[in-house]
Order: C-alpha cells, then structure tokens, then sequence
C-alpha cells in the first residue's frame, strides 16, 4: 500500500468519526428537550372554568331555583308589610284612644261610635262594636268585644301564616331540585362511564345547591313568623286590656234598651195589625197559648197526679 492511499484512508476514518461523534451529540440533545416538553405537557394545569354567582345559584335547576328567588322575594315583602301592619301605631294609635277615652268620660257615646265609625283601626273595630250592644247588657257586649277581638286577630294571624307555608314548601322545592339533578349526573355517568371521578362529584356539588337554597328561604321564614305571631298576640292583648278599662264601669243600667249604632239592624217590636190571636191563616200570626192553669192547694192535685 502507498503512501497516498494510506493517507486517504485514514482522512476517511477520521471523516466517519467526526460524523458519527456530532450525530450522537445531536441526538443527546434532542431526547431530553423531547422528554421535558413531554413533562412540560403533562404537568400543564387544566384551564380553570371560572363561574359567576348566578351561575352557581342555577346550577341548582333553573326552573327549580327560579321558584326559590321568587318565593324569597315574596316572603320579604310579607315579612316587611306584617311588621308595619302589626305595629302598635296602626292597631290601637294613641290618638284614637285618647279620643274615645274623653267621650267616654263625658257620657257621649253616641259621639264614640260615630268616631269609631270612621276611624280605621282594629281598636275602633272592637269599641264600636262593644258600644252597639250596650243596650243588651253586660254579659251580651263583653261577648260582642271578644268575638270582634277574635275576629280582628284571624286577619293579622291568617295573613303571616303564609310564612308557616312557605318554611314547609321550599325544602321540598329544593330536595325536589336535588333529586332530578342526582338523576341527571348518574345518567350522565351511566352513559360515559366511570372515567374521571371528579366529574360526578362536580356534578353533586352542584345539584346540592337546590337544597341549601331551600333552607336559605325556609329558616327566615319560620323564624319572622313566629317572631310576628307574638307581636300580634301581644299588640291583642293590651288591645283588650284597654277596651276592658273602657267597658267594665259603663252604666249599663241607664243604657239598658237604647241602640247607639244607627247602622245595625235593629228588630222594631210586634205590629198588632199583623198579629191576630186565634187566626192561624193571618200573616205573621202567633197563636197565644193559654195560661197554665193553677189550683188552689186546698182543691188538690189535678186529675191524674199523684198526691
């Protein structure tokens, strides 16, 4: 072999490693960039889906938690109307007591029941009718006052008890809602199987939110009424403990027979011209019965009684 090609050979030789050393170097550095943008990937968070309060609040059912908002609106109207009908200024005003006291105390009570007549208060409800059966005694207008007292407080307590319902009915809207979305999500899981867990309990949490509305609407709900229902009870009671004061020394003697409301039936006493004694046929007749007869003592008994 010459010279010439032995150096020729190992000019190639030298050529091949070169080649096969910066290939390897190539190689080194492209797998681990590869691996990290494999790692990278793989270690990338998942977007974050964002969700507004109304988003949440629906996520209950929308038809469900629509029901709920309005049922709570309602309820806040309620609650705010009792508390402004219920107060003491509307059902029994200071005014209006002082005003039917000085009438009383100047013996006009024909003057009292005009002014109840036109005053718009449960106490003038209740003064105005206790003063229409003053003629009929004691006993028939203590009666008059409590049914009038019942009858005032049946319209404040049937108007709060709307809130009693409603602390009934909304958990049930809400379970209700809760168990139509548990249908949904274990359908939903049904049909794509049992792949990310995360997705179920997502869809849980989510249905949920029927029920906590429910309970958001009902507790307040129970609570003002019962709250409402001893402030009318006590508002009645002092209610009667002032008409008491007003009835319990009136004069029903010099009062007996005489009729203060000129607006109340009054029945007028028999007409002769429409009663005939004795003619059954006549209109309005009233037959008399004969008086029971009486036997001296020395006579004896009547006949067929025993002695």
């Amino acid at each position: 072999m010459s010279i010439s090609t032995a150096l020729s050979l190992s000019s190639l030789s030298r050529r091949f490693h070169g080649a096969v050393l910066g290939l390897s170097l190539f190689c080194a550095g492209l797998f681990p960039v590869s691996a990290w943008a494999q790692t990278a990937d793989a270690a990338a968070p998942a977007p974050v889906v964002t969700k507004t309060l109304l988003d949440r609040i629906m996520g209950g059912g929308t038809v469900f938690m629509t029901a709920l908002m309005a049922i709570s609106v309602f309820v806040f109207w309620l609650v705010t109307d009792s508390f402004m009908r219920t107060s003491f200024k509307r059902l029994m005003p200071a005014a209006q007591l002082i005003a039917i006291k000085d009438k009383f105390a100047n013996g006009d009570y024909r003057g009292a029941i005009e002014f109840c007549g036109v005053a718009d208060s449960p106490l003038a409800n209740v003064v105005r009718v206790g003063l229409a059966k003053v003629g009929l005694g004691k006993p028939d207008t203590e009666s008059a006052i409590f049914m009038q007292l019942e009858r005032e407080r049946t319209v404040y307590s049937s108007s709060i008890s709307y809130l009693s319902v409603v602390g009934v009915v909304t958990p049930m809207i809400g379970l209700t809602g809760t168990v139509f979305g548990m249908i949904k999500a274990f359908d939903t899981l049904g049909s794509s199987g049992m792949g990310d867990p995360t997705k179920l309990s997502a869809a849980i949490g989510t249905v949920l939110v029927a029920t906590a509305g429910g309970l958001v609407v009902a507790i307040p709900a129970f609570t003002f009424y019962y709250i409402l229902r001893n402030r009318i009870n006590v508002a009645f009671r002092q209610m009667q403990a002032e008409v008491a004061i007003l009835f319990d020394l009136l004069p029903y003697d010099l009062l007996a027979g005489i009729h203060l409301d000129r607006k109340s039936f009054v029945p007028a006493g028999p007409d002769a011209r429409t009663i005939s004694p004795g003619v059954t046929n006549a209109p309005f007749a009233v037959r008399t019965a004969a008086p029971f007869p009486v036997r001296p003592a020395a006579a004896g008994p009547f006949p067929g009684q025993q002695r």
